[in-house]
């Protein structure tokens, strides 16, 4: 017996959705909301812990700027990018134990000096993330990281930084039944006030792991870095 048009039909749907529910699952397990490091390169740290860490807000020249044609001012998001930054690093520091502060006046003797470049920022589309996910409307926020004694031009330690949110379904791509509402909701609050707290978590804690490795700090709570696959 032959099946009939209708058959067919729920086969065709049930496979498209099986298909669906395999792309959405191997997009969440490759690629989310993060922020990874590498190129790391550092030299020995000798002598004392840095007495406290003084945050330079990080150079936007140059840099590769995409901001969402919507956005309520516009040609601002790379200076909106670097004071968050700044403001995430300090804040992110200090819980982490290690004195951080924004002013360089007063700076007390054995002091170090963090900074860097924002070498790529987009915006994405809140809407897009919102409704379909999947890559559509992705942020990308990428810096380049040096810290230093002050007073001297020598590099202890330097890496970059990669991220953004990208892959997570929205609602319109989200397999799971009736949660279609809330994906909206929590991709709504994806952009880049989260990259540049995700990016000053993975800064913060590349600078303790490397303070704890050479001796200059005997515990962190910051997190551990994550580094990126080559």
């Amino acid at each position: 017996m032959q099946p009939s048009g209708g058959e067919i039909l729920l086969v065709h749907h049930r496979h498209f959705l099986s298909l669906l529910a395999a792309l959405v699952a191997a997009s969440l397990f490759s690629s989310c909301a993060s922020v990874s490091v590498k190129k790391v390169a550092e030299i020995k740290a000798h002598g004392k812990a840095p007495s406290v860490i003084v945050v330079e807000p990080f150079s936007i020249e140059g840099a590769q700027v995409k901001e969402n044609q919507f956005r309520q001012h516009p040609g601002k998001l790379a200076e909106e990018t670097q004071r968050l930054v700044q403001g995430y690093l300090v804040s992110e520091l200090n819980k982490a134990g290690i004195p951080a502060t924004a002013s360089s006046r007063n700076v007390k003797a054995g002091a170090w000096r963090l900074e860097g470049r924002i070498t790529r920022v987009a915006e994405g589309s809140r809407l897009l993330r919102m409704g379909i996910g999947l890559g559509m409307g992705g942020t990308k926020l990428e810096t380049q990281v040096q810290v230093k004694r002050a007073g001297s031009e020598k590099v202890l330690l330097s890496f970059n930084t990669s991220g953004g949110s990208n892959a997570t379904p929205g609602a319109a791509t989200n397999p799971i039944p009736f949660s279609s509402g809330a994906t909206a909701l929590i991709d709504s609050k994806d952009g880049i006030t989260d990259d540049s707290a995700r990016t000053a978590r993975m800064i913060t804690g590349t600078i303790a792991d490397y303070l704890v490795k050479h001796g200059l700090l005997k515990s962190t709570t910051a997190p551990m870095p994550k580094m990126a696959t080559p």
